[in-house]
């Protein structure tokens, strides 16, 4: 990782892994367009798109990853920006073990740049991560120039498959808006299995590094859409975002998560980090094409391949997407869409989202409304089926007076 201290040890062994992986396939191209079936799943590639693609030809209802929306070089001065201007402050860095079956999990409070020494010395048996939510809005109260100069720029990027659309959540009072989240992974480590609050599009740009995504998709065969998924996981709510008055609060948000994982497996012979990094370093497409293949050997605990089982049923649906996200992808994960991740090598991204009137709008809109709980009719304004671009301000602030007055 670029912001790692002088004295840190070399991250790239001597070997050369690209050569020493056995080549499956006779070229990437061919891994596209076929799913993989493996250990009882089958997984199918997110598409890999340029943004002129995706601007082109935008889809809503399935992940994307926009490769390449900024170049290394870029990547590289955020994140030596982020580790400059945060690099003190405190963040929570959970350390997660496991043993003989068994997983432990406890909490520490480092900086963040203490965090990256423990990122380096992570494996899938004992591992570090860092989701640290707010942490560019709330640096020592009001942001610094620095702090604001870094948001606007992660903003600026993400925003690129997106030109000319307002996001909803700009209009948000600034103690309910939701906030960019700085996400840290050691090798080996997973994200939880979840599904986002608010029902938003959600963005994750790969500052540095490379992480693993699954997908599980709604199913096409059977009435009831996400639920059937959120029964199946086991799934339960946690409360996201709330306005607090007084010794009251209203409830505006709440995700979905479960404790089942698609990573609980790992077979021995998965290559370690710093072989994946020389990999990388030598051939980073042909570091990707091994990277998806290996991906076979992540296999899903039994609970989540029964749930996969339930989900799906004898439909021909693959149990899951599967995306590979380098330094500089951005991707798009619509809602209802669960999701975890798995860091084959340490990684820093950011996570964000949005809401535009045409994509999200009924979404976020009918999401607060069913949390809130008023008792009160909600007002014709809200009823709307879908939405107008521009009428964000006046949307949000109608939907913010009925649920929160």
């Amino acid at each position: 990782m670029a912001a790692r201290s002088a004295s840190s040890p070399p991250l790239l062994s001597s070997s050369c892994p690209c050569e020493m992986l056995p080549n499956t396939f006779q070229s990437y191209s061919i891994l596209l367009l076929l799913p993989s079936s493996v250990h009882g799943f089958t997984s199918l590639p997110v598409p890999r798109i340029s943004l002129d693609e995706y601007i082109s030809s935008p889809t809503h209802d399935r992940p994307i990853m926009i490769r390449d929306i900024a170049s290394p070089a870029v990547m590289e001065e955020l994140v030596d920006g982020l580790m400059e201007a945060c690099g003190n402050e405190l963040v929570s860095l959970q350390h997660k073990q496991k043993l003989n079956g068994d997983s432990s999990t406890d909490i520490y409070e480092v900086t963040l740049q203490e965090s990256i020494d423990f990122m380096m010395n992570s494996n899938h048996y004992d591992s570090y991560f860092a989701f640290c939510e707010g942490l560019l809005s709330t640096v020592e109260g009001a942001p610094s120039d620095s702090i604001v100069k870094l948001s606007k720029s992660f903003e600026r990027i993400r925003d690129k498959p997106f030109p000319d659309q307002e996001n909803w959540f700009d209009f948000f009072p600034s103690n309910v808006k939701p906030t960019d989240a700085i996400i840290l992974a050691g090798a080996g480590a997973t994200s939880t299995l979840h599904r986002d609050p608010f029902e938003w599009t959600g963005t994750s740009l790969c500052l540095e590094g490379t992480k693993i995504w699954r997908f599980i998709y709604p199913p096409l065969s059977s009435e009831g859409g996400v639920k059937v998924v959120d029964d199946a996981l086991d799934s339960y709510r946690l409360d996201s975002v709330a306005w607090e008055e007084d010794e009251d609060s209203t409830i505006l948000s709440a995700g979905w998560q479960s404790d089942m994982s698609l990573y609980a497996i790992v077979d021995d012979k998965f290559p370690d980090a710093f072989s994946w990094m020389q990999c990388e370093e030598e051939d980073a497409s042909l570091f990707r094409e091994k990277l998806e293949e290996k991906t076979s050997m992540l296999s899903p605990g039994v609970d989540a391949l029964h749930a996969l089982e339930r989900i799906h049923g004898n439909s021909n649906e693959a149990s899951f997407a599967t995306a590979i996200q380098q330094t500089g992808d951005l991707l798009l994960i619509p809602a209802h869409c669960w999701h975890q991740t798995y860091a084959p090598v340490p990684s820093v991204a950011v996570a964000s989202q949005r809401c535009s009137a045409l994509v999200d709008g009924k979404n976020v809109v009918d999401h607060i409304l069913n949390l809130s709980k008023k008792k009160n009719s909600v007002p014709d304004l809200l009823k709307q089926s879908e939405f107008a671009d521009g009428t964000g301000k006046q949307i949000v602030d109608q939907l913010m007076r009925y649920a929160i007055t």
